[in-house]
């Protein structure tokens, strides 16, 4: 069965999507079999694997019983994906206010989890019902983060939120799977992104990282090209730092 895993962060521009499809490529070569959920209605996961987010059905329809998740997974360059599309903005009460609600995602996972080593799902930049339903769906959850003014902002919410799921037993397994930096340029080596390492590692301990994904610009250009990092630019250092975090992904 597969272990379910979140990329989630309530700021945007924390390199979500590029950690989703990146992790996911990085384990396809490790020869794992993966599924991909776009779960955002900007669907830029969706679109940086060459799936028009205009398609007649989403994974909207699939949380509203419109038709079956598989009816919304493609398979592209031997990674399945769940296609997003921009009908989830205006589908996100719906999803709310549906039988199942918060826990759908979960329900319809199951038909399909037994075919896959591993699940990752690609959550919007909000606290809302999409990301909700991917956090009682998920086994763990993983935090990318920059180490940049206000980067700190909402945390403390999210991890909050986190508790929230387990305590009230909506899913009382959920765990932190770690938090990582991203864009880990020279930023991060001014007194102030320091401190915001620092201030990270205090509050979390090992679950902090040992990796981060530097600044490259090949993780940019091969979201643009429809690839993933190791077909696009296998040398980079995007692609050498997402394998050493999906690794360590992999044994934490």
């Amino acid at each position: 069965m597969a272990k379910v895993l979140s990329i989630v962060n309530a700021k945007g521009g924390v390199a979500k999507t590029t950690s989703t499809q990146s992790i996911g490529f990085a384990l396809k070569e490790m020869g794992k079999k993966v599924l991909l959920v776009d779960l955002d209605a900007q669907a830029n996961l969706t679109t940086s694997v060459g799936i028009s987010p205009k398609e007649d059905l989403n994974i909207s329809d699939a949380l509203l019983d419109n038709c079956k998740i598989t009816d919304v997974i493609k398979c592209v360059n031997g990674v399945d994906i769940a296609y997003s599309g921009h009908s989830l903005i205006s589908r996100e009460n719906a999803v709310a206010h549906s039988v199942a609600g918060a826990a759908k995602l979960r329900s319809i996972l199951k038909k399909v989890k037994e075919k896959y080593d591993f699940v990752i799902i690609d959550c919007p930049p909000s606290l809302g019902i999409y990301t909700v339903n991917a956090l009682i769906a998920s086994d763990k959850v993983y935090i990318p983060m920059v180490a940049e003014p206000f980067a700190w902002n909402g945390l403390d919410k999210m991890l909050e939120t986190i508790d929230i799921i387990v305590e009230e037993e909506l899913n009382p397994k959920l765990e932190l799977g770690g938090l990582f930096f991203t864009n880990h340029s020279k930023n991060a080596q001014t007194i102030l992104g320091k401190t915001i390492v620092r201030e990270a590692q205090q509050q979390l301990g090992d679950k902090v990282m040992k990796t981060a994904i530097r600044t490259n610009v090949a993780l940019h250009e091969c979201l643009v090209m429809n690839q993933d990092v190791f077909s696009y630019a296998p040398d980079s250092n995007g692609a050498k730092d997402y394998k050493e975090l999906t690794e360590e992904i992999i044994n934490s």
